[in-house]
């Protein structure tokens, strides 16, 4: 019980006070107003009132006989849509803010906070809140009686189970969502450079870059991966973002006090290349 604790407050620290303390971290430190930080969190919960809205109508479809899928094919496919939806809405409304809010969003910091709002939002609305509550259950009915306590027989069954969780799991899903976090910063770091380079194709890289790693956790998830792979993969892929990251230029601090039109002339090295 101690170890399962233990990790499930470094899974919360993680999946909740990170994105808060770099959003702290970027408000005193760099002067980003969360306002701008606020965008990020604002085009997540857009994007998954689009996909809600989109799997409805899909639904609907399924439910009146114009689309006849078994189970197993609803499943793959609604699994499929989930992460191929997200992936486009996400990054063409974090262009759009980007592009038509009255405000100066077509720049590094800019990028960073937002990319920050995304993915913790992101983070702490999948893991974070549902986490705080699961263990918030589990050490309020720490030391019930069984032959005493009025809870649903199946209730009881359930906590004894979470107490039986490996602590490795919980920290396992820390490090995914490590690794996604730093996906959402360096796809909005590609959708940045449609504005810095001129080039819309970028938005389809910045597609791409989720796609690869929401397909590729989700799918090996389906289908009955070890969790180890998963997390192997997860901390590949985030590794592989860093290097993204860094070729944009991204932890370069000093260029985010730069005018906006020095950003414009010195373009970063194309992370393509």
């Amino acid at each position: 019980m101690l170890w399962l604790s233990i990790a499930i407050v470094i899974a919360i620290l993680v999946t909740v006070g990170l994105p808060i303390g770099v959003g702290f971290w970027l408000n005193k430190k760099k002067d980003i107003p969360w306002r701008v930080i606020s965008y990020g969190m604002m085009a997540y919960f857009l994007a998954q009132v689009a996909v809600t809205l989109l799997f409805s109508g899909f639904n609907v479809l399924v439910q009146n006989g114009t689309l006849a899928l078994s189970d197993p094919t609803l499943t793959l496919v609604q699994v499929i849509l989930s992460v191929v939806l997200g992936a486009i809405l996400g990054v063409l409304i974090r262009w759009a803010g980007m592009k038509y809010i009255k405000e100066n969003l077509d720049t590094p910091e800019a990028a960073f906070a937002i990319g920050v709002g995304y993915g913790g939002a992101e983070s702490i609305l999948l893991v974070g809140l549902p986490l705080i509550s699961t263990f918030f259950t589990m050490m309020s009915n720490l030391n019930l009686d069984p032959a005493t306590t009025t809870l649903d027989p199946e209730m009881l069954s359930q906590l004894e189970q979470l107490w039986q969780v490996p602590a490795v799991i919980p920290l396992m899903g820390s490090v995914e969502r490590l690794s996604a976090l730093v996906m959402h910063l360096t796809v909005t770091f590609l959708v940045l450079q449609v504005f810095l380079r001129q080039k819309p194709w970028f938005l389809a890289l910045a597609m791409a870059d989720e796609l690869l790693v929401n397909g590729l956790v989700v799918g090996l998830s389906e289908a009955g991966v070890a969790n180890g792979w998963l997390v192997l993969v997860s901390v590949l892929l985030g590794i592989a973002n860093v290097y993204w990251l860094i070729q944009m230029k991204a932890f370069d601090l000093q260029q985010w006090k730069e005018p906006e039109s020095s950003a414009r002339v010195t373009e970063p090295p194309d992370p393509v290349e």
